[in-house]
């Protein structure tokens, strides 16, 4: 009786609970889990290629130099040091839809003819997290970081500033663009109008006030 010929049912040669195990149910769950979010990411970033109008990014600005504040010997790290403010205006906010996650915005001061054959410094930077934030006008923007050059060939210098931004997507590849570009020259001699002191004075102050409020320097501009 049962089985004459001795023998054995697939089923039964299958090693007991192997496929309903803790494990093979978690790793099933999230392979799926981890597929699913893939395919969301990438269908969420080849959306923004749609022709549809809120992708069609239009980005407008200009920046022009206001002063050059001074020009003096940094004897410290022996380089020529200048501070200078610069006025700036704009408009970034169709580079906002449902994919962008914020914009890195900074103004680079670039010359040539010097020892080194290619001299690029930046000079100042932002975070815009928002639409809002990416409608901007002001004049009189002082630098958050000196130009500098370490040959001591910043006197007479022809210098133009370019304002660029790169976009940080939610999911997807980050794009460096510049909208504006201007032409000043840096004068022949060392000077210093007393600007250096109040701009030191203006960053202690945004220090304290970011500690006091628990937040980091960058979180105050």
């Amino acid at each position: 009786k049962g089985n004459p010929l001795g023998l054995r049912s697939s089923w039964a040669a299958w090693p007991k609970g192997s496929m309903d195990s803790y494990s093979a149910r978690g790793n099933s769950i999230f392979c799926t889990f981890v597929t699913v979010l893939g395919t969301c990411a990438a269908l969420n970033h080849l959306s923004t290629y749609l022709p549809l109008p809120q992708f069609d990014v239009r980005p407008t600005a200009d920046i022009g130099i206001g002063k050059v504040h001074d020009l003096t010997l940094n004897t410290y790290l022996n380089m020529d040091q200048s501070v200078l403010s610069f006025n700036m205006t704009h408009d970034l906010s169709t580079e906002f839809h449902w994919n962008m996650n914020q914009l890195f915005m900074y103004v680079v001061a670039s010359y040539n003819d010097t020892s080194n054959k290619r001299n690029e410094v930046t000079i100042w930077d932002k975070i815009i997290r928002s639409p809002e934030e990416a409608n901007f006008k002001k004049k009189g923007i002082l630098i958050e970081y000196p130009l500098r050059d370490n040959g001591r060939e910043l006197r007479s210098r022809e210098v133009r500033l370019h304002l660029r931004y790169r976009t940080m997507p939610i999911v997807g590849v980050m794009y460096e663009k510049e909208v504006a570009a201007s032409d000043f020259q840096t004068p022949g001699e060392y000077f210093r109008d007393g600007m250096q002191a109040q701009l030191e004075e203006a960053v202690k102050k945004q220090k304290r006030k970011a500690k006091e409020l628990g937040l980091e320097d960058w979180q105050m501009r």
